[in-house]
């Protein structure tokens, strides 16, 4: 939901999902996230991996945009015409797609499952994907799931700790902790999230593959 400087309210825009999603079915996780600037986007999803998946590949530097549930035509194993729902099509900054398969991994590990998805794969034509991907909760780093979570968390602008944040960040050369800019833009708690903003927009980057914390250090990302 995004607040207008009038005072009025704008609520988000509704799923482009190439299918509905029941939301709400007790025997599995379903749920949603609303992404994107002012008022954003609603993307929902069937488990708790997808929503992960999701918040990793947005918060990813050299991702562009993201989508979810993609119908693609095939033909199946019985040679019958169907249509497969992609989880995700991410686009890259670099001009490719790629196509995503979440799954758990104990299905993913069964050889009826590896040999359906390899024959869905084969056919998959650059006009739709440049590649596809099978992602299960083992693929995931724990520390960028971290560093995920808490950027979508904090991406509401906050005006005062930005602008006083981003005036700090102007001048700095080399590295430097979270915790000292925060200290010389003088904003307390809310400098913080606003360093996890920048963080966010990759106009700052870790110096390290780690959690964000007060005590990491951060450079400007260079040009």
């Amino acid at each position: 939901m995004h607040e207008t400087a009038s005072g009025t309210f704008i609520l988000p825009r509704q799923p482009q999902a190439g299918r509905k999603i029941t939301m709400g079915v007790q025997k599995h996780f379903t749920g949603s996230i609303v992404f994107g600037d002012r008022e954003g986007q609603v993307m929902q999803f069937e488990s708790h991996t997808e929503k992960i998946v999701a918040l990793v590949m947005l918060a990813r530097r050299g991702v562009a945009g993201l989508e979810n549930q993609i119908p693609f035509p095939w033909v199946n194993l019985d040679g019958a015409a169907a249509t497969h729902f992609f989880d995700f099509r991410a686009s890259l900054t670099d001009g490719s797609r790629v196509a995503m398969i979440v799954k758990n991994a104990r299905k993913a590990a069964k050889a009826e499952f590896i040999a359906e998805m390899s024959y869905l794969a084969s056919q998959v034509t650059s006009d739709f994907a440049d590649r596809v991907a099978l992602i299960t909760e083992k693929d995931l780093d724990p520390i960028e799931v971290h560093n995920a979570e808490l950027i979508h968390s904090v991406r509401f602008a906050d005006p005062e700790p930005d602008a006083a944040v981003q005036g700090v960040v102007a001048e700095i050369n080399g590295t430097v902790q979270i915790r000292d800019i925060v200290a010389i833009a003088g904003v307390s708690g809310r400098g913080f999230m606003a360093v996890v903003r920048l963080i966010g927009r990759h106009e700052l980057e870790l110096l390290a593959h780690e959690r964000i914390a007060p005590g990491v250090l951060v450079r400007r990302r260079p040009a």
